[in-house]
């Protein structure tokens, strides 16, 4: 009896551990500010605009664009996802490669933000963050 007990409770163990590893519903999740989408904050192309103590998410660096384009807001800061690393950088310091083919994103506008100019060329032709939002308009 107390054989079986240890067995039950091992294999217990390792099915609750396993199962929280690998399950995504662990992620940090949030909704798209522009589409409302639910979108993973550890994603890619996920990007955000921080106002103040308050953060928008975005799934795709185009919902970013096309956020900032129609509401014009006043924001303290913009990051999005090196592409390279998945770091956080300064959006308006990033250089932008628009490859519809190249990148898959969740919404389909294709854009890969870089914080290194030289890796970014790798990948196409190579914008700035204001060549980028006329692009994307």
């Amino acid at each position: 009896m107390k054989k079986a007990l240890s067995i039950f409770c091992v294999v217990s163990f390792i099915f609750l551990i396993t199962s929280t590893v690998a399950s995504p519903a662990f992620a940090e999740t949030v909704k798209c500010t522009e589409c409302g989408m639910t979108c993973d904050v550890a994603a890619k192309f996920t990007s955000r605009i921080i106002q103040g103590d308050q953060t928008l998410y975005f799934c795709d660096i185009g919902d970013l664009f096309s956020y900032l384009q129609r509401k014009k807001p006043s924001v303290t800061r913009v990051e999005v996802k090196d592409y390279s690393t998945g770091e956080w950088i300064d959006a308006h310091k990033a250089y932008y490669v628009h490859s519809e083919k190249k990148f898959k994103t969740p919404m389909g506008w294709g854009v890969a933000p870089f914080r290194d100019k030289g890796k970014a060329s790798e990948f196409g032709t190579v914008m700035d963050f204001d060549a980028t939002a006329k692009a994307l308009k």
